[in-house]
């Protein structure tokens, strides 16, 4: 029983020593914020009166690698499989993020450990032998840097890019984009800015070169840069004022009108297509047609007219049945007397 109490104490006890050291750290860290807070010195600090005497020193700020500054917090950057068009991004990325972040990154094998970590593909079988011997590359930043870049970078950046600056055109992008990508391979030439200002406007799409004329002659590359930028976008909005808003047309077609239906005329029947007396019988004819069985037995269960399926009369006392006889009965009389007036001979 004792045996197994003296492994219990021992934790018991270092778990005491734990907390009473954070305590102690608690009450010194309490001290130091009490002291900054009531030092006016640290936080702005008295200009002499007197010109006369020396001007006091300003207290040191901390720096980065104070560890009571936070460092930021940043993303890392895609992994680096070995494209050499890639190569030279991914090295000014982690550049920066081990500038950014020297606490996290503080010795060549850490920054070397970084760079192990975003590697894939061809780049990571090439980094996967010098962990397995312990290359000395692992202790050496610099060095490590210079190697990958002589596996995967430009043979010769500076004929490369002579090579890339000749055939650069903006084409149809925007200049911005265009100065961006000359930017990059201006600095691997050792030119002057009058050799780039020549260069940039080379490759310049036409109408910008036109509209460059109205500026004052550039000294540098970054002052022609902005006067392309300023040209193109004009050039842009002007295109913009050209085609100018889309105004609403109304649509030209009509809602269609809703008809009535109207039956098919039965295949006995012999509709003529002029217009003579007979139409307003003919167009009536067509619209009642027999009913069916379904149809009769339906109007007889609700009581309503056989003939125009109305309710209120029967098919003896239709209104609309004893108009159509009237009107056929009118046609059958002019229908009779223009006969007979055809058969009457001149005298």
């Amino acid at each position: 029983m004792s045996d197994s109490s003296d492994p219990l104490n021992q934790i018991m006890t270092a778990l005491q020593q734990l907390q009473l050291e954070n305590e102690i750290l608690r009450d010194s860290f309490r001290e130091l914020q009490a002291r900054i807070s009531t030092t006016p010195s640290l936080i702005q600090p008295q200009l002499p009166t007197n010109p006369a005497t020396p001007e006091p020193q300003l207290p040191t700020m901390p720096t980065l690698s104070s560890p009571y500054i936070l460092e930021p917090k940043l993303s890392l950057p895609d992994k680096f499989d070995g494209t050499r068009a890639r190569l030279r991004g991914f090295i000014n990325q982690i550049r920066l993020i081990i500038r950014l972040q020297p606490q996290r990154y503080p010795t060549d094998f850490s920054q070397v450990g970084l760079v192990g970590t975003l590697l894939s593909g061809p780049a990571q079988a090439w980094f996967a032998p010098l962990v397995e011997t312990a290359s000395p590359l692992l202790e050496n930043f610099s060095e490590f840097i210079a190697d990958l870049e002589a596996t995967f970078g430009e043979t010769d950046r500076r004929r490369t890019a002579l090579t890339k600056l000749f055939s650069l055109q903006q084409g149809s992008r925007p200049a911005s984009i265009y100065a961006s990508e000359f930017r990059q391979l201006a600095c691997d030439v050792n030119w002057d800015d009058q050799a780039l200002c020549d260069q940039f406007r080379r490759g310049l799409r036409n109408d910008v070169k036109n509209l460059l004329l109205n500026f004052p002659e550039p000294t540098s590359l970054s002052q022609v840069i902005s006067q392309a930028v300023q040209c193109d976008n004009r050039l842009f909005e002007s295109r913009l004022e050209e085609r100018g808003p889309r105004r609403f047309q109304p649509s030209t077609r009509q809602t269609p009108i809703a008809r009535p239906y109207i039956s098919a005329p039965p295949a006995s029947s012999n509709l003529s297509s002029s217009n003579d007396a007979h139409t307003p019988m003919e167009i009536d004819r067509t619209r009642f047609q027999p009913l069916t069985d379904a149809q009769r037995r339906y109007r007889r269960d609700n009581g309503l007219c056989l003939y125009c399926g109305t309710s209120g009369h029967v098919i003896r006392q239709c209104p609309v049945r004893n108009t159509r006889q009237q009107l056929y009965h009118a046609s059958a009389i002019e229908t009779s007397q223009q006969q007979e007036n055809d058969h009457v001979q001149p005298q």
